[in-house]
């Protein structure tokens, strides 16, 4: 499947993810159920939708995982990363237009009431939703590497899988961090919701980018050691 294909399954995907989960996320006012679903529904109708073709990251983290382990060239890993960012930025643009043109709240992360101190931030809560984010992508990819590791799996149940993995992380992570474990999925809402004047997710972005990336390069190592046949 040639690259250009590939990235195009990836725009797509991704804005499907933006557009459908974070609708989701927005119109039940992040009813922890309704969106924990959401997301994992998105990522088992892409799977087997375009995992033929892409393999269907929809996630930097995921990709950096994969080309940390030799699964992919850093080629495609900076190709996938760009398509997944711009397809984020397209479903956020549709999910905006979708709410009549109000792209004050399209889903973007903040730090949740959970780790706040009486209701204001301190560095705790900053350092907390930081943890947060790397173990809930950790485990997250860790479970992308297991169930599409053709070593020891035909992965033709792997979309299910990680659909209800992704499910999983959200129904922890709803009420720390909104669940980011997606630098793209967050990107997006955050910028758009900054030019409505909504500037707090994108002032928190840095966690919703960084976090998510080392939790995926954490899984990426760990997986290698565990798997790794001496």
């Amino acid at each position: 499947m040639s690259l250009l294909k590939k990235s195009i399954a990836e725009i797509i995907g991704t804005a499907t993810l933006v557009l459908v989960a974070c609708g989701v996320a927005v119109v039940t006012k992040a009813d922890a159920v309704a969106t924990s679903l959401a997301f994992g529904l998105v990522i088992v109708a892409m799977a087997y939708c375009i995992g033929n073709i892409s393999g269907c990251h929809l996630n930097p983290a995921v990709t950096l995982a994969l080309a940390i382990n030799k699964k992919i060239t850093w080629k495609e890993c900076l190709i996938y990363i760009v398509s997944q960012v711009v397809g984020a930025f397209v479903g956020a643009a549709l999910l905006g237009l979708c709410l009549r043109g109000d792209f004050s709240n399209l889903g973007g992360n903040t730090i949740q009431t959970k780790l706040l101190n009486n209701n204001t931030l301190d560095s705790w809560s900053y350092v907390c939703a930081f943890v947060v984010e790397v173990l809930l992508t950790f485990i997250f990819v860790i479970t992308v590497l297991g169930v599409t590791d053709s070593k020891y799996h035909d992965g033709k149940l792997a979309g299910i899988v990680i659909g209800l993995a992704l499910t999983l992380v959200h129904l922890l992570g709803l009420s720390f961090t909104g669940t980011s474990v997606n630098p793209a999925r967050s990107l997006a809402p955050a910028v758009f919701q900054a030019i409505a004047n909504n500037t707090t997710s994108l002032q928190q972005i840095w966690i919703w980018l960084l976090a998510p990336l080392c939790g995926g390069a954490l899984a990426a190592v760990c997986y290698r050691f565990l798997t790794i046949k001496k």
